[in-house]
């Protein structure tokens, strides 16, 4: 059961991670354009700055949380690893996965009710160029909504997230 649950989760992070990357080369290209186009032609790309504050930064913070999570790539205090782990059922861990997985559940539930709210009004910016607000909405709950699924998993099943690397 752990392993089929960690491989559907694993998919979901490749897309998630996919999505990201796609979000990641748009974001360069309407930089990069747009400054080419002021710059060199005195014609900024219109709607550039929305697309990159609306849709893909919204994409790559909300979609990277949990493959970042699942890889370990996420700052965490050690400071009180040692004796706290020396408890049993690796019990401060699954506190803080707990809390964690709360506070993603609620991120989920209340972001996901305003997404349908704004995709039921057909929510659009204003402006030169009228943009669909309500299909940046979608982002937000389905990163934490994947974010609450790995905890959850994380909860029945921990793992071990340590450094590869020394840092001293």
């Amino acid at each position: 059961m752990q392993h089929m649950a960690e491989r559907l989760l694993g998919r979901f992070d490749s897309l998630f991670l996919l999505i990201c990357k796609l979000a990641m080369v748009g974001m360069m290209l309407a930089t990069s354009i747009d400054a080419i186009g002021r710059y060199l032609f005195n014609a900024p790309l219109q709607g550039g700055y929305e697309m990159t504050s609306l849709y893909f930064m919204v994409v790559l913070c909300f979609l990277g949380i949990a493959p970042t999570y699942a890889a370990g790539g996420h700052i965490r205090l050690d400071i009180l690893r040692g004796p706290l782990s020396r408890l049993p059922y690796r019990l401060s861990e699954r506190i803080n996965i707990v809390l964690a997985g709360a506070v993603f559940a609620a991120i989920t539930w209340y972001s996901g009710a305003e997404a349908l709210h704004k995709i039921e009004a057909r929510t659009t910016s204003f402006g030169a160029i009228a943009f669909p607000l309500y299909l940046s909405f979608v982002w937000v709950p389905l990163g934490s909504g994947a974010m609450t699924l790995r905890l959850m998993v994380e909860f029945i099943w921990p793992q071990s997230h340590t450094a590869t690397e020394d840092p001293l």
